[in-house]
């Protein structure tokens, strides 16, 4: 904009502006342009209106050739943002893999009796109180029914159903899984089970606890062996009530792992019993 004032064509438009000052005034004192001839103001206004018209359209075109470089610049950051955006994925996915590679072998380190497959969480039922999923992994990868489930903060649940590279899981919060646990602080165990209204709060319970049980709000409960690795981490005891037979007691508990957002898991493909001396 600097170099329009300095330019040729602004010291003409000035000029011309000058002029036409003049020319306004002399016409105001003598009764305007229609006293002079036609042939003069024809004369003076077709020059006048062609040079205008040149200056508009320079001026128009410095403005032009300003958008223009304006809005390839535009495209330019556009297209860098985009591709830092790519970056930032690439990046993202990196990172999660890296972590994951990290828990794995945290965990292998843990518990060097298991051998693992890594899974992501594929699909869900959000209408599904119980947080039941499909895993991205099937026997190809070795996975199996009856297989664990299990993060590195504790147990997920189980496999129940198997496809070439998808595995269907029931979560810990279903109350078909039935699994035997125990108060690690105690050793008072129990069956761990569930229901609709304790899915939907996130909790589960362990019943089936002898009435004189010392279990409290607090302890850490895991799970006993058999079918499953033993000493897997369940949650937390929230609560001990008396069932309504009044025989026995039970404890809700707060599972570690929140089966509504997990989105990758491992699976217990193969494991070391050392209370049996087998494979299960």
């Amino acid at each position: 904009m600097k170099t329009f004032f300095k330019s040729i064509g602004f010291k003409v438009l000035c000029g011309i502006v000058a002029f036409l000052l003049g020319l306004m005034i002399y016409a105001g004192a003598s009764g305007g342009l229609a006293s002079l001839p036609a042939a003069v103001s024809g004369a003076l206004l077709t020059p006048l209106q062609t040079a205008f018209t040149a200056v508009g359209d320079w001026v128009s075109g410095l403005f032009t050739f300003g958008n223009a470089e304006l809005e390839a610049e535009i495209e330019a950051l556009n297209k860098e943002v985009a591709a830092l955006r790519e970056q930032q994925v690439e990046l993202d996915e990196l990172r999660r893999k890296n972590e994951l590679y990290a828990q794995f072998l945290e965990l292998k380190e843990q518990h060097p009796e298991y051998q693992f497959v890594d899974a992501s969480v594929i699909a869900s039922d959000p209408s599904d109180p119980y947080n039941n999923f499909t895993i991205g992994r099937g026997s190809v990868s070795g996975v199996k029914p009856g297989n664990t489930v299990i993060t590195p903060l504790g147990l997920a649940g189980v496999v129940t159903e198997v496809g070439p590279n998808y595995a269907k899981v029931r979560s810990l919060l279903d109350p078909d899984l039935q699994v035997s646990a125990y108060d690690s602080r105690t050793r008072e165990d129990g069956l761990l089970t569930g229901n609709v209204e304790l899915a939907l709060d996130g909790k589960l319970k362990l019943s089936h606890m002898d009435r004189h049980i010392t279990a409290s709000a607090g302890d850490i409960v895991v799970t006993y062996g058999g079918s499953y690795p033993e000493g897997l981490m369940i949650g937390t005891i929230t609560d001990i009530g008396s069932e309504s037979d009044g025989l026995s007691k039970y404890a809700v508990i707060k599972p570690f792992v929140d089966v509504g957002t997990v989105s990758e898991v491992f699976v217990i493909v193969n494991y070391e019993d050392p209370t049996a001396g087998a494979k299960k």
